[in-house]
């Protein structure tokens, strides 16, 4: 391999670390493996080695970068941390659509209605009420930050800043080139196509959430290059700090009140957790089943016949349902 091949296995490191140490590491490994390239070991262990070394040199482990620079750095993987929730709560909410119809009592379940039947409610609200509370103290955060960052591009700190901006303008612009046809072709098929029932179009789908995906990891990586860049004010520092700590209990309370659902719903309504997206929406579009249950209320003495014959589970389960 040529110098360059072996400086390329190096990137895993920091620039800093490069300067100082690339010409020595690449010198060795030409002595070592001469024209061949370094075995799948040697490839891993540097790059276990540079992962190493930027996060100690970051401030995430280890305690040689300063106080400041590692409370800064823990708040930027609290912020990528919150990015992943996103992504995960976009999905959590297609996933939970309409479950409460789901649920005994609902509409498409014909159990009588339990105590147990209100957890999986609860649960869900708390992930949604948790969830726009710590949407508004992430949004809070970036807008304390602002003055600081229109300060460094004042003092020309754009040039470091327009590769990271510009991945990400341009990502963003091919995800919303790709959504408008995705979502004229949505508009012309069925609930069943859409959830399932045409492979074409789910495949399309999974691939504009592959793109969607890419681009909040790219504004991501643009947000932690804005902030590892600009001065930060002690007291700013503490207010990020204290929203990183305000993140990361929100998003433990999300994780638990989300299995908590999921659990309460393997208990109370498991088929909806087994059936397929196409099948849910086709259960939605479909009558709802005949109740088997008899509301002690309409009994064969107190609840008229709707013809002869038919008692008052008939009449309970002869309705018509109309979605709108």
């Amino acid at each position: 391999m040529n110098d360059r091949d072996l400086s390329r296995l190096l990137r895993w490191y920091p620039s800093t670390w490069r300067d100082r140490y690339e010409g020595e590491i690449v010198v060795f490994m030409k002595d070592a493996y001469g024209d061949r390239p370094p075995p799948r070991r040697e490839r891993l262990s540097l790059a276990v080695g540079g992962l190493r070394e930027r996060a100690e040199q970051s401030g995430l482990t280890g305690d040689s970068a300063p106080v400041a620079d590692r409370v800064r750095s823990g708040a930027l993987l609290v912020a990528a941390a919150w990015a992943a929730f996103v992504l995960a709560g976009a999905s959590f909410a297609k996933l939970s659509e309409h479950f409460d119809n789901a649920l005994p009592g609902g509409l498409y379940n014909p159990t009588p209605p339990g105590s147990a039947h209100h957890v999986p409610d609860l649960a869900y609200t708390l992930v949604q009420t948790v969830a726009s509370v710590a949407a508004i103290a992430f949004v809070v955060g970036i807008a304390l930050g602002v003055p600081a960052f229109v300060r460094f591009l004042r003092a020309g700190g754009w040039a470091s800043l327009r590769l990271h901006v510009l991945r990400a303008v341009a990502a963003s612009e091919l995800t919303i080139a790709t959504f408008v046809p995705l979502l004229i072709w949505a508009h012309n098929l069925t609930g069943q196509q859409r959830n399932g029932g045409m492979p074409q179009y789910g495949a399309l789908f999974l691939g504009w959430a592959a793109l969607m995906a890419v681009t909040l990891g790219l504004w991501t990586v643009a947000f932690v290059a804005v902030a590892r860049r600009i001065e930060i004010s002690r007291r700013l520092l503490v207010a990020g700090s204290a929203l990183a700590v305000a993140l990361t209990a929100a998003m433990l309370v999300m994780l638990a009140a989300t299995a908590v659902w999921w659990a309460s719903m393997a208990g109370t309504a498991p088929r909806f957790l087994a059936a397929g997206p196409a099948r849910r929406r086709s259960t939605r579009n479909s009558r709802p089943p005949s109740r088997s249950w008899c509301s002690p209320a309409l009994s064969p003495s107190r609840a008229p016949s709707a013809s002869p014959g038919a008692g008052p589970c008939s009449v309970a389960g002869s309705g018509s349902h109309v979605e709108s």
